[in-house]
């Protein structure tokens, strides 16, 4: 390849609207711009405010009684559709509250989800991560009232819908799946999320956005058949739609100690610094009120809903 065909690529991969050739994009999957946050002044507290569904009884997150939760042996597994394929592009964006992953694909290459508890299949739309202040806590829903330091969202909207904001605003109470994912200190590295955190630099500073070299998802989270808790909820954010089928994994992905105490370095400085700060990373960046410490909601009370494990 010549210099001159180099750099036009280049430039291209920086320019190029994806949106005029491929239709599932970005776009399909954000939701409107909410001014909201998680500082005392418009926080979860005080959400229901603004958004009077925050006060609904179907809320999410939810602490997870395992010793509640009815066991069910599913007709059929969970089946996962494109995870393990390389999208067209990956971003990953400052949203001023978290740290969200939009992926590109061409309409029949898209990931999604059937079987098991879904009785429809769920495209993908983005992943959205959740953490705190400090590795005792990070996490939005809880396994017996234990914390993890950091929780994944993997967000999908359902067969037929088209963009988030149309499930979100839809009268089923099963418009969107969202996976949880949680995440456990351990003696173990956990390279694959070197992917994303070697770029959190790139955004630091509050709605800034990057591209990073296409990944499979799966060398984030583990696709997986069964032994899992599912129940009826909400967004965990404003609006608090009551729209949401969620899965939670309880078997935690792994970060090492040694991965969540250390501040940005220089881009020139990673390779030295490999596998030396992760969970610590997301906590350096900003919103326009100052680093970005925690952006988890506390646990809702479940009512009268049920949770379900299937097995």
């Amino acid at each position: 390849m010549s210099v001159r065909h180099y750099y036009l690529v280049l430039l291209l991969t920086e320019v190029l609207d994806w949106t005029q050739l491929f239709p599932w994009v970005e776009s399909d999957c954000k939701l409107t711009s909410f001014k909201y946050g998680y500082k005392d002044h418009n926080g979860p507290y005080i959400w229901k405010i603004l958004y009077p569904a925050c006060s609904g009884s179907n809320q999410s997150p939810i602490n997870i009684a395992t010793q509640l939760a009815v066991v069910v042996q599913p007709s059929d597994p969970l089946r996962w559709s494109g995870y393990k394929d390389e999208p067209l592009s990956i971003t990953i964006t400052n949203n001023e509250n978290n740290v969200v992953i939009n992926t590109m694909w061409s309409s029949s290459r898209r990931p999604y989800i059937e079987g098991g508890c879904l009785a429809s299949a769920y495209d993908l739309c983005s992943l959205v991560f959740h953490w705190g202040q400090s590795n005792e806590e990070g996490s939005e829903h809880t396994i017996d009232y234990i914390r993890f330091p950091m929780e994944l969202h993997v967000w999908h909207i359902k067969r037929g819908f088209t963009s988030l904001l149309d499930a979100s605003a839809s009268q089923e109470n099963d418009s969107i799946l969202i996976i949880s994912f949680l995440f456990q200190i351990t003696n173990a590295d956990n390279p694959y999320l070197d992917h994303i955190v070697t770029n959190l630099w790139r955004i630091a500073q509050p709605g800034t956005k990057a591209h990073v070299p296409p990944f499979p998802l799966v060398w984030i989270f583990p696709t997986f058949e069964k032994d899992y808790y599912t129940y009826n909820g909400s967004l965990t954010q404003p609006p608090c739609s009551e729209v949401v089928t969620w899965i939670v994994q309880p078997e935690p992905i792994a970060i090492s100690s040694s991965q969540v105490n250390y501040s940005f370095v220089k881009k020139s400085s990673f390779l030295r610094f490999q596998f030396s700060w992760q969970v610590a990373q997301f906590r350096q960046l900003c919103s326009q009120e100052g680093p970005i410490l925690s952006n988890c909601r506390p646990v809702q009370q479940v009512n009268d809903r049920t949770v379900f494990f299937y097995t």
